[in-house]
């Protein structure tokens, strides 16, 4: 598994069918690899493997809810400004549970926990599984064990409780294993492994963690600037875009993204520079000044070099989100911030970059060896389980980790919901709501993945053809809807956005 979205998709679906995933150690932050297990689906047989390759301490990492809900107060003694997670009075299941200590019983603890109906009586203190409370945003707060394993067992379509236990070393069974040992153990077995990391950027990728707070248009010598800002809840960072002329995802506007440390107006002459690449976007094209403002007071010489190095990710993943919210997805970036790019793709962003002094001519660097084809699958259509046609929503369905399949090389694409063209042999182009994922609300994340494409206003038969389809706007990720009346509320407002991002989605034409 070559990347961050890869290697987190595969997670989920093994952690949904009860196998363990490695969770590396990291430089700088916590060095220690565990072993995870998703509470709900851990057997007997997962928890003695976990004991037998780790510690033998195994904790149960809860939300702030399980807690309140189950009466877990902090474990007496606790010093919450000194740890990152607090632990709980330790527990035992009641029902089915004999000593509490076997690998049996200590299954039925978690599944106990996990259990939506379970109650604080169904327990028994002190116990011999320890539950550890994970912060309130999970990875974006912190990126321990008990954030990573609750954030994937969320992601997973599962209850947000999981089992972590620190891997014990191979080499010297005295310490724990780091980051190296930790993979090496995950290939040997053949376990998924992630990094916390991983899940951050997973969940920047397929969550929005940015809102639109005003949108105003300003008289300028460039014309109109429509100008909007935009509010990260997971940085706190507030950032200022403007508009110049109409950019669209057809023009591949200009981006260039401007970074500062205090309040400075921008759209005057205060700031000349600004001024200066205001005048040479609207003489060359349309395109987006994108101001990022840090509010939040901290600055790069108090970080350490790793707090910088995350920052610098979070930043970035704020960006991409305001780049999508903008209806953006192949921008030209002017000057971008250091690894921009690489997140751009990651997200689901085609774009290129262009230097100041180059900026009036050609695109002198692409964005990954996979940026031309990012938006981009080419598949067989195959026959399904007929659960679209049931909700009313039928779908040309191809599927994307199937070995020997025209679209398996689309492993990288962000799971989510995308308004996009649907390309027939025949050189039709019919507007489409294109669902990538598993399925969540079925299956969880143990089916297939599937691109799923509903093509507007379209009832004929595509079996067995082999189609093209463009993604062109991100619409949102994927979820799991608690019944099938939430579930076809989402997939009309999936198919009133399409129409809006593509206007000529009720007359499809050939191309």
């Amino acid at each position: 598994m070559s990347n961050s979205m890869t290697r987190v998709q595969q997670a989920l679906s093994d952690l949904a069918a009860g196998r363990a995933v490695v969770l590396t150690g990291s430089a700088g932050g916590d060095p220690d690899g565990y072993l995870l297990l998703a509470a709900e689906k851990a057997s007997p047989a997962a928890l003695a493997s976990m004991v037998r390759h780790s510690s033998g301490f195994v904790c149960a990492a809860v939300t702030r809810r399980v807690c309140d809900r189950l009466g877990l107060p902090p474990m007496v003694g606790t010093i919450p400004g000194r740890a990152n997670d607090w632990y709980t009075v330790s527990v035992d299941a009641i029902v089915g549970v004999g000593t509490g200590i076997s690998a049996a019983d200590r299954a039925r603890t978690l599944a106990t926990l996990a259990s939506p109906d379970s109650a604080a009586g169904d327990f028994t203190r002190p116990g011999h599984v320890v539950p550890a409370r994970a912060r309130e945003n999970g990875v974006l707060e912190t990126r321990g064990p008990a954030e990573v394993v609750t954030d994937l067992a969320r992601a997973a379509g599962l209850h947000p409780v999981g089992a972590f236990a620190a891997l014990v070393s191979e080499k010297d069974p005295t310490r724990i294993a780091n980051d190296d040992e930790s993979r090496a153990f995950a290939r040997a077995h053949r376990l998924t492994w992630v990094s916390a990391d991983d899940v951050v950027i997973y969940r920047r990728a397929v969550e929005l963690h940015v809102r639109c707070t005003f949108t105003v248009t300003r008289k300028s010598p460039y014309g109109a600037l429509l100008t909007s800002g935009f509010r990260s809840d997971a940085t706190g960072t507030d950032y200022i875009a403007y508009r110049i002329g109409r950019p669209n995802t057809a023009d591949a506007p200009w981006i260039h993204v401007h970074r500062e440390s205090d309040f400075a107006p921008h759209a005057d002459d205060a700031d000349p520079d600004l001024q200066a690449l205001f005048a040479h976007i609207a003489t060359h094209g349309d395109g987006v000044v994108l101001i990022e403002r840090n509010t939040n007071g901290l600055d790069s010489y108090t970080l350490t070099a790793q707090q910088q190095d995350r920052r610098r990710v979070d930043r970035n993943a704020d960006v991409a989100q305001v780049i999508r919210e903008l209806g953006i997805s192949s921008p030209r970036l002017l000057d971008p911030p250091a690894d921009l790019r690489r997140t751009l793709e990651i997200m689901g962003i085609e774009a290129s970059v262009l230097s100041e002094s180059d900026s009036g001519s050609a695109v002198i660097e692409k964005v990954g060896t996979s940026a031309s084809t990012s938006h981009i699958v080419t598949g067989l259509v195959r026959h399904g389980d007929q659960r679209g046609r049931e909700l009313g929503f039928p779908t040309a369905n191809l599927e994307l980790d199937t070995e020997g399949s025209g679209a398996s090389s689309e492993v990288r694409l962000v799971d989510g919901v995308w308004a996009g063209r649907c390309v027939l042999p025949d050189g039709r182009s019919i507007a489409a709501a294109v669902s990538i994922g598993r399925r969540s609300t079925f299956y969880g994340r143990v089916g297939t993945r599937l691109l799923e494409a509903h093509l507007l206003d379209f009832d004929e038969d595509l079996y067995d053809l082999e189609v093209t389809v463009y993604l062109d706007h991100w619409i949102r990720g994927q979820s799991t809807f608690a019944s099938k009346e939430e579930l076809v509320a989402a997939l009309e407002d999936d198919v009133r956005h399409t129409r809006t991002l593509l206007p000529n989605a009720s007359a499809p034409a050939c191309s």
